[in-house]
């Protein structure tokens, strides 16, 4: 029988929590150290220290909902000050929140649909419309925000504890960028929240702990402590293991072994108890070496251990479900029938130290243990490897077939196909919310997989195309993903793959206004394309020059370079990119003033939107076109075009919805 957990050291870390709520300031602890070494055991003993009157609200950032979603955020911060606060005030909270959610659930095709023609936009266009789906969110976030202060200020206790865990997860995949959300938390969230209750007289405390150093600039330095969690000392790791009956001799090797890695610790000690009248002796454990690594201390838990010691079925399940990327009880039943495991052996295994809660009804083994053993596993015996990721991807296939852990799973299986499922997932962006395709990107990014380098290319442009389509304050992130992408795609000698990623540059290029840097990544991407024929490629790249060379007013080369994109958009049968050429040239035109020759190519772009039932593109070439007629003065036409693009606009959510009705306003008004 297992012993209930046990907590031990970090007497010092306690010590400043005791003094942080003293004070008025430093008001924030920060707690940092790597993986499995207690961050989490120890704000859960905090929270335990803490005075009665005293309310703590704990934000774990392990769930996803937290990482992405601020309303998730504000409302968790509700729901755990709610029994503290007046009832009339959390029920208008609840309403301020419903509210919000719906207003932005009726809108939430709009940045689907801006994705969705990414190659229709006009660049200068695509920033306005971003900026403004951005506005609405921050709006409703703030409004809800403004309700979750008010029902605070009915908060009956005179202090408040904020304990925030996992805060790596607010950083992206693979880059120490905090997320939009992240930022918000820490440089607005916390620092408003902390201001209000000061003036209001009343103390508010921060506790956050994070694997990696945050970036906290709305906070200064006098107001911040921060606290390195060190490994376990061996006086506590000796308290922790006595209460099991290992001997003296073995905790002293366990200690040096594991250096006091918390998380190696707890494994040790359960599988001591796993053991039951069988215990270790020191003939188990290696000769400890004279520079003895992290990474031999990780081989020789996942080797000699984990393998070994436990008995089936949590054997195999520590050794091949350390596979899955996250699991329940019907995923293992699905991909390991062979263990017919039961619900009570469940049960058992996910209390286990080295299991952790996804808080979603799912569990995963600790990375540090699952990039240990798949590496084994994969170069040793790759059958397994092979045999257990067709039973999960076939498992999710039907149970849960949009999952990102489908996914990771069909890449494990059989990497060309995988990726290129996955590739057509993340590139079909209209289909996902932001959530959705930061899972898809991370499902790629899993610890377990080695991939190829034309793999990793394509993985490194695709988030690449994430940032920059997302979210146009990080044009940084996505140059920095495109210069990785194409570095790999070089090395592997995919031109095509090198040429796309040209053409990605020269558009972040482009909406930095480095025009000239925008054509010479155009022209190298152009001869790209021509080498590997690749037409629509080169008619992309043509349209995307002309549109530099149009806002330079570049006027007879713009339109040089709208006719050669159309002639390969039409050799290829691309209506879409014909009508998007006749839009660009009738806009050249117009600045030209001239306006016959401007209707007719609006007109003829309209035409063919129409007939690929192109609604998006239908509402924005009635608003262009309106331009025209406004100036040739035919005021009613104009009027007739908006009116005809609001209920297509509505209909779709499109985000120029409010452009479209002011214009109309205005055309109005011109006409009395």
């Amino acid at each position: 029988m297992l012993l209930p957990p046990l907590f031990v050291g970090r007497e010092r870390e306690q010590q400043h929590y005791q003094e942080l709520l003293g004070r008025e300031s430093p008001w924030v602890l920060v707690i940092t150290g790597q993986g499995g070494n207690g961050k989490s055991t120890l704000l859960r003993r905090l929270r335990e220290q803490t005075p009665k009157n005293t309310p703590v609200v704990l934000l774990d950032f392990a769930s996803d909902a937290l990482c992405v979603d601020a309303l998730a955020v504000l409302e968790r911060i509700a729901d755990q000050l709610e029994s503290y606060c007046n009832k009339q005030s959390s029920l208008a909270f609840k309403q301020a929140l419903q509210q919000g959610r719906e207003e932005l659930s009726a809108n939430k095709h709009m940045n689907e649909t801006i994705i969705a023609r990414e190659d229709a936009m006009v660049q200068g266009n695509q920033l306005t419309m971003s900026a403004a789906i951005n506005e609405q969110h921050r709006q409703v976030r703030e409004l809800v925000r403004m309700a979750l202060f008010t029902l605070v200020d009915t908060l009956r206790p005179m202090g408040l504890v904020i304990m925030l865990d996992t805060c790596e997860r607010l950083y992206e995949a693979e880059r120490l960028v905090m997320s939009e959300v992240g930022s918000w938390i820490m440089n607005d969230l916390i620092p408003a929240l902390h201001t209000h209750l000061q003036r209001k007289r009343r103390h508010c405390f921060a506790v956050v702990a994070s694997r990696m150093p945050l970036s906290l600039e709305a906070i200064n330095e006098q107001e911040r402590e921060h606290v390195v969690l060190p490994m376990l000392d061996e006086s506590a790791v000796n308290e922790y293991l006595q209460p099991v009956g290992m001997d003296m001799a073995l905790r002293k090797r366990v200690y040096d072994l594991t250096h006091g890695h918390a998380l190696c610790v707890a494994i040790i000690r359960t599988l001591w108890q796993e053991r039951g009248e069988q215990p270790f002796t020191l003939a188990d454990l290696p000769t400890l070496q004279e520079h003895f690594t992290e990474r031999a201390l990780l081989k020789l838990v996942g080797e000699r251990i984990l393998d070994k010691r436990l008995k089936k079925p949590f054997r195999e399940l520590t050794r091949y479900g350390t596979l899955l990327r996250s699991f329940n009880l019907p995923m293992l039943q699905a991909v390991f029938p062979e263990l017919q495991l039961q619900l009570d052996q469940f049960r058992q295994l996910i209390n286990y130290p080295y299991v952790e809660s996804l808080h979603n009804g799912r569990y995963v083994f600790h990375d540090l243990l699952r990039e240990i053993q798949a590496k084994e596993i994969r170069e040793q015996e790759p059958n397994k490897w092979r045999d257990y990721h067709q039973s999960a991807l076939e498992h999710l296939t039907q149970s849960t077939p949009q999952s990102p852990d489908r996914y990771y799973h069909a890449i494990a299986y059989d990497e060309e196909q995988g990726i290129s499922e996955w590739w057509d997932a993340v590139t079909e962006l209209h289909n996902y919310d932001v959530d959705d395709l930061s899972a898809l990107l991370q499902a790629a990014h899993d610890v377990t997989l080695k991939l190829s380098l034309i793999s990793q290319a394509q993985r490194a442009f695709l988030q690449g195309r994430f940032h920059y389509f997302r979210y146009g304050s990080q044009l940084e992130a996505a140059q920095d993903l495109y210069e990785q992408a194409l570095g790999l795609f070089r090395q592997v000698g995919d031109r095509l793959g090198e040429a796309n990623v040209r053409k990605a540059l020269g558009d972040v290029q482009q909406f930095r206004d480095e025009r000239e840097a925008a054509l010479e990544s155009y022209e190298q991407a152009l001869g790209l394309f021509r080498q590997v024929g690749d037409r629509l490629g080169e008619a992309n790249v043509r349209k995307a020059m002309g549109d530099v060379q149009q806002f330079r007013k570049e006027m007879p080369a713009a339109l040089e370079s709208y006719e050669q994109a159309l002639g390969l958009f039409r050799q290829v049968g691309s209506k879409l990119g014909e009508a998007n050429c006749y839009l660009a040239q009738g806009r050249v035109a117009l600045a030209q003033e001239n306006y016959q020759e401007a209707l007719a190519l609006h007109t003829d772009a309209y035409r063919l939107y129409q007939h690929i039932q192109d609604g998006y593109s239908q509402a924005r070439l009635l608003y262009y076109r309106s331009l025209v007629y406004e100036a040739m003065n035919e005021q009613k036409l104009a009027i007739a075009d908006i009116e005809s693009a609001l209920p297509i606009a509505q209909a779709l959510n499109l985000p120029f919805v409010d452009l479209l009705q002011q214009r109309l306003g205005e055309l109005r008004g011109d006409t009395h």
